[in-house]
């Protein structure tokens, strides 16, 4: 007797449960949960418009079962994403938190200026100067076929900007250009005017640590007017005048 209770009390539960979940579930498929708003969080330099316009065809999906992934690669096609993040505001809201690609480096090319992140990533063609500067990097070739978010792929490119990325942060605004050639030998021309030859390396911390600590030299500083040429190429500096 007491087993055919059991038995009868464990059949409830289970249809009862079965009921809730499809009653829960129809529940978050109606349009109780559809998206009606979307705002995006942590642009500066994406106008909000584009990342809108990417993202318009999660309005009237279901704010909690949207297909996130094909969202992402939509608004992953806008060159300067880096990354896409998503939060939920109940009932109606979808918040697009979005990290954005920014640019270290300038590269010379004959139609203009490319703007290009750390990465190798080809971020903006520009045809003017842009207001913030970054170190200019010359000797390096670039196909005209190339478009915005596409990586560059270059392994000179990827040299130098290794380079750049293992110099202090008060360095880098006073590197003017980096000059790369054929066998990557590198040469920085700082905004002072003076060239640093530094050949060749895969490791650059040192070399620019010491270069930091060199201009930063009183001694230096007091007949830095004279100075053409910084030589890092062999054990001690050599400085040219």
């Amino acid at each position: 007797m007491t087993s055919k209770k059991t038995n009868t009390s464990f059949f409830y539960l289970t249809v009862l449960a079965v009921l809730l979940a499809l009653g829960l579930a129809l529940f978050f498929r109606s349009s109780a949960f559809v998206v009606q708003n979307i705002t995006v969080q942590g642009l500066s330099a994406i106008p909000k418009n584009e990342i809108l316009k990417l993202a318009s065809g999660a309005k009237g999906q279901n704010l909690l079962l949207f297909d996130q992934e094909d969202l992402k690669n939509k608004i992953f096609m806008h060159p300067l994403v880096q990354d896409v993040k998503f939060k939920r505001i109940l009932p109606h809201t979808l918040v697009i938190q979005i990290t954005e690609r920014t640019p270290v480096a300038l590269v010379v090319i004959s139609k203009g200026v490319l703007e290009v992140d750390s990465q190798g990533i080809f971020l903006r063609r520009l045809e003017s100067w842009p207001k913030t500067d970054y170190p200019v990097i010359t000797g390096v070739a670039v196909a005209d076929t190339i478009g915005p978010g596409q990586s560059l792929n270059n392994p000179s490119l990827t040299a130098a900007l290794r380079l750049l990325g293992q110099a202090p942060k008060e360095l880098l605004s006073q590197i003017g250009e980096l000059h790369v050639n054929t066998i990557q030998q590198m040469t920085l021309y700082l905004t002072s005017g003076v060239e640093v030859r530094l050949g060749q390396a895969q490791e650059w911390k040192d070399k620019l640590n010491a270069l930091w600590q060199l201009i930063n030299d009183k001694e230096y500083k007091s007949f830095q007017q004279g100075v053409r040429y910084i030589d890092f190429t062999a054990a001690k500096p050599v400085i040219g005048r």
